[in-house]
């Protein structure tokens, strides 16, 4: 068992990262995230000057010690949300039924999904944008743009 563990991230020059009672802030150009880490046993330090995020862990053993690198992962994905976010490309693949796919705001709707004749709708979160791409360019595809990886 080590008395101390600890690893650490740097982040670009555009992002500002906070902590206050493990809650874990993240601003960039695309908005603002933030993730409540205070189920994990772990100090946090952000150093502005040379802008990197610490997660420091004491007494811990290799289980705990662990902990360190899902809150780094967190962090990570959260300032790739807010610098770049994420997407999502899904295509539809069918060989004999051909699925038909409309998109009406939030709402999804997939037909003839292996020849069925219900519809199967799925409404997306808010915070996520959905649309088809062009025909021309690329056939049967859909889009999910979103800013978080995770809720």
């Amino acid at each position: 068992m080590k008395i101390k563990s600890h690893d650490q991230i740097t982040f670009p020059e555009d992002v500002t990262v906070s902590v206050k009672d493990r809650i874990v802030t993240v601003k960039g150009k695309r908005g603002t995230l933030t993730k409540d880490l205070r189920h994990l046993q772990l100090d946090f330090r952000v150093n502005k000057k040379l802008r990197t995020f610490t997660a420091v862990r004491w007494f811990g053993n290799k289980i705990n010690n662990s902990t360190i690198n899902t809150a780094l992962s967190h962090v990570r994905n959260m300032i790739t949300g807010v610098t770049k976010g994420f997407r999502f490309k899904v295509r539809f693949a069918y060989a004999h039924f051909p699925i038909s796919v409309t998109v009406e705001n939030q709402l999804v709707e997939i037909r003839n999904f292996l020849g069925e004749k219900r519809v199967r709708r799925q409404v997306v979160a808010d915070d996520v944008k959905v649309y088809r791409t062009d025909a021309a360019l690329v056939k049967d595809e859909l889009v999910l743009d979103k800013d978080q990886h995770r809720s």
